[in-house]
């Protein structure tokens, strides 16, 4: 009997642990419904019975009367990962989702209930018995047969060890050696028993404590997907009482606005232009618009015309709101010239429909630039030229300089056209050949300059064997191999210029339009002129140049907005308004260290080899920061890298332009500063003004050497005092924008298809003054100069 003693004691053990087991309670989903209440569907519940630490996995299905499912996206609530026992509530946002209901629906509720027990109960469960504290995050009995199986291990092991310990005692009793007595066989064994189940006990417990650390982990890590793939989880399913539901209410009322804005702002779609159509929704009435569908198609099948989002929707637009919806065109070198009528439909899903408008738009196909040698000069007298009859013509043995005039005389405007001049000739020198004449539009003029010394063995009459390429970057259009009409000892022909009238103009009068036989519909125009449209003018400065400098990221300061942009448009105004012949940009680190000097010193810089004396005119526009000296005796044009403490070293003094600008002797010299010299940095509606000296307001008393010098004209963004400032709407200087704008055209007050300075003086000041005292206090721009000097005709 004392042998089976072991035994009871673990059976006794066995049923006292299994008596402290924790019971979970009979969790459940109760009192789910259906209602429609503050323009949701509502689904209320209660989770029952569970623990306060207690979560579940939550979700929710909708069935129609015949039992299908609906679609339901816009949950809120109670839903996916929920905590604790109580009152839940699941909203449905069904008009969200595009729908209206007006039938009997039901719903049911899914809920996996995951416990959340305390960890160190669990570790502490597991130390009394293995598998315990697991099954406090997954309730199921497998896992309490761990601790049966530990318990039985480890009173199999207590038993082994009594009745190893029995048998020896009796072995020490008998007077048989170890060898012969079978008591002290069985001691060994029973021990050796005993090690083994004890030591398997241990493991469970080991394993049991490295699998519940796993299990705490993975609880951590938990996702409402997860829970549901894992189906130790218990899953709850309650549903609703079926009920009939009727979202239905008031109708809208719907108007819409349109806008169409081309990449040049003509209103007309040509070859490789992109488009976008802009058609804002309203909806004023007092029920929401479900459902809402943009359409838009043309009566007119183009396949290098390809509409982008044609077709959009909006699942509801609630009383009050509005939404914007883009619709983006985008055409290719094959685009036919045609005019295209667009249907734009907007339609609502309960027949709350718009009239259809209509968007008329004419597209224009590529049109092939073609150039032409118009004329040459010979220039025989001057730097780099060495004659032996200074006649204007081209003798064997000279060294001269010649101007190769070219004209587009196509419909197509040439991107980035380049040449280049070879001979085939061993005996005829040529350099400077190859070079850039920028963006040529239909009718411009560019001159080309090249060095030519035809040696004594040329003895032809005939036109020399040199010859001119032309390319651009579309490839469909120049001059391949084409030879030069220059001959030896002859007056070069009279230049010809022809006068090309853009077949575009004429479809200028029928830019897009939009027909609507409702009121609903609104065209919205843009008021802000795209300055970027720049049409080239009958405008031409033969002998000119231009430097345009723009700097809005500096690298010591506070940043000039839209300087760079500035440049940018002024380049193209300077080229195809102005008529300047030559124009070199610098813009942001361009304009690094010593730039200014390198360009305007009279003695060395780049300005002084490209300039004749009495003859060129020189056009200046400066776009960035302007900093006054403490005294507000100087002030200084700013390069990217430059410091203010460093100012009078890095800086460019503007008198210093002026006066090297004289020395260079042009024939006129235009001088364009869109910048400040207040202390102040540029600012806009959207960014404020930062100093740039640690002071504001400095008295600037500048110099002005140039004044009173008759071919000086210079104008400034604002007087000395005041801030220049940016324009958000057309991303550019606020002065930049009405100085191109005038030389659009705003300008000619009196239509006579001429700007005067004086033109563009009242409008620009008129314009700035009135538009900066919305932005940021008054901006007065300075015009100094003729009146009645023409700067553009058309």
């Amino acid at each position: 009997m004392k042998r089976k003693a072991p035994f009871f004691q673990f059976s006794a053990l066995i049923l006292l642990m299994l008596t402290v087991v924790p019971v979970h309670a009979d969790v459940r989903i109760t009192n789910v419904d259906v209602l429609f209440k503050e323009n949701v569907i509502q689904v209320p519940y209660t989770i029952a019975n569970a623990g306060l630490n207690d979560f579940f996995s939550v979700r929710v299905e909708f069935f129609d009367e015949t039992y299908r499912p609906m679609n339901a996206l816009s949950l809120e609530g109670d839903i996916d990962i929920v905590r604790g026992a109580g009152d839940k509530l699941i909203t449905w946002d069904v008009r969200n989702d595009g729908l209206i209901v007006n039938q009997k629906i039901h719903a049911r509720v899914y809920a996996r209930h995951v416990p959340n027990p305390s960890t160190l109960h669990s570790f502490a469960y597991s130390a009394a018995l293995p598998g315990l504290g697991r099954y406090q995050y997954h309730p199921e009995r497998r896992h309490l047969l761990r601790g049966v199986l530990a318990y039985g291990l480890m009173g199999g092991a207590v038993g082994s060890l009594s009745l190893s310990v029995s048998a020896y005692n009796k072995y020490l009793a008998s007077d048989l050696p170890s060898a012969h007595d079978p008591n002290y066989a069985d001691a060994r064994q029973f021990r050796r028993a005993s090690r083994i189940m004890g030591g398997l006990g241990l493991g469970i417990w080991l394993m049991e404590y490295a699998g519940l650390y796993s299990t705490y982990r993975q609880h951590n890590r938990l996702t409402p997907q997860r829970i549901a793939d894992n189906p130790s989880y218990r899953e709850l399913i309650s549903a609703s009482p079926v009920k009939h539901i009727n979202t239905r209410g008031l109708p809208p009322i719907l108007f819409a606005d349109l806008e169409f804005f081309d990449d040049n702002g003509n209103g007309i779609l040509e070859a490789q232009e992109n488009a976008e159509i802009i058609v804002t929704l309203h909806n004023r009435g007092g029920g929401d618009a479900m459902f809402l569908e943009l359409d838009i198609s043309s009566d007119t099948s183009d396949p290098s015309l390809q509409l982008k989002n044609a077709n959009q929707v909006i699942n509801r637009l609630g009383p009050g709101e509005s939404k914007e919806l883009t619709v983006d065109i985008t055409t290719d070198l094959d685009l036919r010239t045609a005019t295209h009528r667009f249907t734009i439909n907007v339609r609502e899903q309960l027949g709350y429909d718009m009239e259809p408008a209509y968007l008329v738009l004419n597209t224009y196909a590529y049109q092939i630039p073609e150039f032409t040698i118009s004329g040459y000069e010979i220039i025989d007298s001057g730097p780099g030229t060495q004659a032996i009859i200074a006649d204007g013509k081209l003798q064997a043995g000279e060294i001269v300089r010649a101007r190769l005039t070219v004209q587009n005389i196509g419909q197509g405007r040439a991107s980035d056209a380049r040449y280049s001049i070879y001979t085939t000739d061993d005996n005829i020198y040529l350099e400077n050949t190859t070079g850039s004449l920028g963006d040529m539009w239909p009718g411009q003029v560019n001159d080309i300059y090249f060095t030519l010394s035809p040696n004594r063995r040329v003895t032809t009459k005939d036109q020399l064997p040199i010859f001119i390429n032309i390319t651009e970057d579309i490839g469909r259009g120049g001059l391949r191999d084409r030879r030069l009409p220059i001959m030896l000892d002859q007056d070069p022909p009279e230049t010809h210029i022809v006068e090309i009238q853009p077949d575009l103009d004429a479809l200028r009068t029928e830019a897009w339009r939009v027909e609507a036989t409702s009121d609903r519909f609104r065209v919205i125009v843009p008021t802000v002129r795209n300055i970027r449209a720049v049409a080239p003018s009958a405008t031409r400065r033969p002998n000119s140049i231009g430097v345009v400098l723009g700097i809005a990221d500096y690298r010591e300061l506070p940043p000039a907005p839209y300087a760079d942009n500035d440049a940018r448009v002024m380049k193209d105004y300077f080229e195809r308004v102005l008529g300047v012949e030559q124009v070199l940009m610098f813009t942001n680190e361009q304009i690094s260290g010593f730039k200014f000097d390198d360009l305007f010193n009279a003695n060395i810089g780049e300005l002084r080899r490209a300039v004749v004396r009495g003859e060129t005119e020189i056009f200046v526009f400066y776009a960035g920061h302007g900093v006054p000296d403490n005294e507000g005796r100087n002030v200084f044009l700013f390069p990217h890298d430059g410091r203010i403490s460093r100012l009078e070293s890095q800086g460019y003094n503007v008198e210093t332009l002026y006066e090297n600008l004289s020395q260079l002797g042009a024939k006129h010299v235009t001088v364009i500063l869109d910048a400040c010299f207040s202390g102040a940095a540029r600012s806009t509606a959207k960014l404020q003004t930062e100093t740039l000296t640690g002071q504001r307001g400095v008295r600037v008393r500048p110099r002005n050497s140039w004044y009173g010098d008759p071919n000086f004209t210079v104008i400034t963004s604002s007087t000395a005092e005041e801030i220049s400032l940016g324009f958000d709407d057309s991303e550019t200087g606020l002065f930049t924008y009405y100085l191109a704008a005038g030389l659009q055209g705003a300008a000619d007050l009196n239509n006579d298809g001429k700007i005067t300075l004086g033109e563009l003086r009242e409008y620009v000041i008129s314009n700035v003054t009135e538009t900066s005292g919305r932005i940021y206090g008054r901006q007065t721009p300075v015009f100094y100069g003729n009146d009645d000097r023409v700067l553009v005709e058309f």
